[in-house]
């Protein structure tokens, strides 16, 4: 009888501090005066109380919303310019949403009766689609004033709040421009130096035609600029492992991931990268890094057909012809030391291949802004006899 008197008042106890929590939300006049009423009391709430007090937060978010959304609207139709609160208006558009899918969250749990019996979801979904579709142009505005967090707020929350439940049943077909959305959200974090947040939002927007390609730049240098510790390095090196097999034609995690063993000195890891792709997947980046791997062991003869082999690809690859034209140098002068320091044929053939290399670059880089070809022509007019040829050049050489 005892258990059951304490049970009893127990039940009592609970449902009057319900009503007064209710009466509380019910007079709060303020977004920030409920929240404070619902945070004072959430930890004895049910879920019934919770979802109404979060989708009281919804009704006085949603007030504020309106109240300057109406303003600025009217302001677009009659060419006026009267006073709105922007600032205040896009804050009132992302508390909705967030105090929305709390909302939902809970609606969604057994009632006192142990039944689901949502009751704000219908609602909450088609008034908020408004306020969501604000934070597009709110994010666009924040970023253009380089207000990166606010920007990333507003664009992270239109690209997570679809994925909610709270919107499970809305029709989001003709939202085709979503992945853009999650670029520019992964734009913005990775500004705010929120690099965890923009590595996901450009996970969102790989597959995006338009897109695509920056996004994953934005990965790569976010996952870049996580790194601090060997831990670090390792996953960093790992991530890239991922994307570079997911997507083996892609050239830029190939060339990323022999960045990496470079840096790392692993140089028997970089050689078998650099063969298995240019066996398996040749492009003028994987020829061109097999050139250089080649160039820096000395082996003039592979790197001169690896380079030429990237500028079948790219006849404007500059870089590569810059660095063929010095491996072309460096053989001629081994095979004139070979034989004794004669101009053979074949070290004259060198050359004159060399000079009509850097003559290319020349008339296509003539300021020397991309390749500073100049010593290197020098050298090889010098190297056969040429010597007018090099004079003309030793201005541009001092």
């Amino acid at each position: 009888m005892i258990m059951m008197a304490v049970a009893s008042l127990v039940v009592v106890s609970a449902g009057a501090q319900n009503k007064d929590f209710q009466k509380q939300m019910k007079a709060a006049s303020a977004y920030q005066e409920a929240l404070g009423v619902l945070n004072s009391n959430l930890s004895g709430l049910s879920a019934e109380d919770k979802a109404l007090g979060y989708n009281r937060l919804v009704d006085l978010a949603m007030d504020k919303f309106n109240k300057e959304n109406n303003i600025k609207l009217t302001n677009q139709v009659t060419q006026k310019n009267d006073p709105f609160d922007n600032d205040g208006m896009i804050e009132a558009a992302e508390n909705a949403l967030k105090a929305g899918m709390e909302c939902d969250k809970f609606d969604q749990m057994p009632n006192s009766k142990g039944k689901v019996a949502p009751k704000f979801r219908k609602k909450n979904a088609e008034r908020l689609l408004t306020a969501r579709n604000l934070l597009l142009s709110a994010g666009q505005d924040l970023y253009n004033e380089k207000k990166f967090d606010a920007a990333q707020k507003a664009f992270g929350l239109f690209v997570d709040s679809r994925k909610d439940p709270l919107f499970s049943e809305s029709d989001f077909s003709a939202e085709s421009f979503y992945t853009q959305i999650a670029y520019f959200a992964a734009l913005a974090a990775y500004n705010n130096h929120d690099f965890p947040a923009a590595s996901n939002y450009a996970d969102l927007c790989k597959n995006d035609a338009e897109y695509g390609n920056e996004a994953m730049d934005i990965k790569v240098l976010s996952m870049k600029a996580q790194l601090k510790t060997k831990e670090d390095s390792v996953k960093y090196m790992n991530d890239l492992k991922a994307l570079h097999a997911q997507e083996p034609e892609n050239e830029r995690y190939f060339s990323l991931l022999t960045e990496y063993y470079q840096n790392t000195q692993d140089n028997a890891a970089k050689k078998a990268l650099i063969e298995e792709q240019v066996a398996k997947y040749p492009s003028k980046m994987s020829w061109a890094l097999k050139g250089e791997s080649d160039m820096n062991e000395s082996k003039w003869k592979e790197a001169i057909d690896s380079y030429k082999k990237a500028l079948e690809l790219d006849n404007d690859f500059l870089q590569v012809r810059y660095n063929l034209a010095l491996c072309e140098n460096q053989q001629a002068i081994t095979l004139r030391e070979a034989a004794g320091g004669n101009m053979t044929p074949e070290v004259k053939q060198y050359l004159q291949n060399s000079i009509d290399n850097l003559l290319i670059i020349k008339e296509k880089d003539p300021n020397r802004e991309m390749v500073n070809w100049a010593y290197t022509l020098y050298q090889a007019y010098y190297l056969i006899g040429d010597e007018a040829k090099a004079k003309e050049l030793e201005s541009l050489v001092q």
